[in-house]
């Protein structure tokens, strides 16, 4: 069986490749910017045949040559994992770089599902990587928020649309989890409530619980950020966006 996951030289998408190979027969070819990680990557999985593709899915000509690949290989899941943060106020962050931001986290999810779907087999399954605030958004985090907005919704839908076809769609939403990501966005992991934390591994074996049941259109890993959402819904939106507020980064480092 083979297997596509992009933004997998590391966090969670490493966390997921492991997982996963350790199934005999299982093949990954892992996406991601950095040829020396994603080398190092590979040779550290369990198992034999697994390889790499260098990308940087914010360009629009390394997303269509990654889509091409899906079109003309079968792979029995494609993981969209890759995916970037900011954190900042909307309009003091730089434009450019939340443009960037949209076209990795939406453009290429767009365009490899599309490609990847249009091909896809019955038992075959798609997996988006969004985040729980895709469902609660932080202030601070504005246009990644929303970004996740819309790849939660992308995925809800095409669960619907490809389920009688046999073809399993999954919208995974991890809670906060410890990489990288955060002091790339420029924040911490610590400036989140503890509760709401995660290490990849558990997101991860969360992920993969979700993918063999094939029960929800979602999944929301860490019980602190499904407590949370299942608190939103009590309260006005009023109310839950100021609770988020409260806790944004740059309301600590204000």
């Amino acid at each position: 069986m083979n297997l596509l996951i992009t933004g997998g030289s590391d966090g969670i998408g490493l966390a997921m490749a492991r997982l996963l190979t350790a199934e005999a027969g299982t093949r990954v070819t892992l996406v991601a910017r950095h040829e020396q990680k994603l080398a190092e990557a590979v040779a550290a999985l369990p198992g034999q045949g697994h390889d790499y593709v260098v990308a940087d899915l914010s360009q629009r000509s390394d997303i269509d040559a990654l889509a091409r690949r899906l079109t003309s290989r079968h792979y029995a899941l494609l993981i969209n994992n890759a995916g970037v943060g900011l954190y900042g106020r909307f309009a003091e962050l730089s434009l450019d770089d939340q443009l960037r931001m949209m076209s990795l986290n939406l453009e290429s999810v767009v365009v490899l599902s599309h490609a990847y779907l249009r091909q896809a087999r019955r038992g075959d399954a798609l997996v988006n990587t969004a985040s729980f605030l895709g469902y609660t958004p932080l202030p601070g985090a504005a246009v990644y928020s929303a970004t996740k907005a819309f790849v939660a919704a992308l995925s809800e839908t095409l669960w619907w649309e490809y389920r009688s076809q046999g073809v399993y769609v999954l919208g995974f939403s991890p809670g906060v989890i410890t990489t990288n990501f955060h002091t790339t966005a420029g924040a911490s992991v610590g400036h989140f409530p503890r509760v709401l934390v995660q290490a990849p591994d558990d997101a991860a074996r969360e992920m993969v619980r979700a993918l063999r049941t094939r029960t929800a259109p979602r999944a929301v890993s860490g019980w602190g950020a499904r407590a949370l959402l299942l608190l939103h819904r009590l309260m006005t939106r009023k109310i839950a966006i100021n609770m988020m507020g409260a806790n944004s980064p740059i309301t600590k480092n204000s």
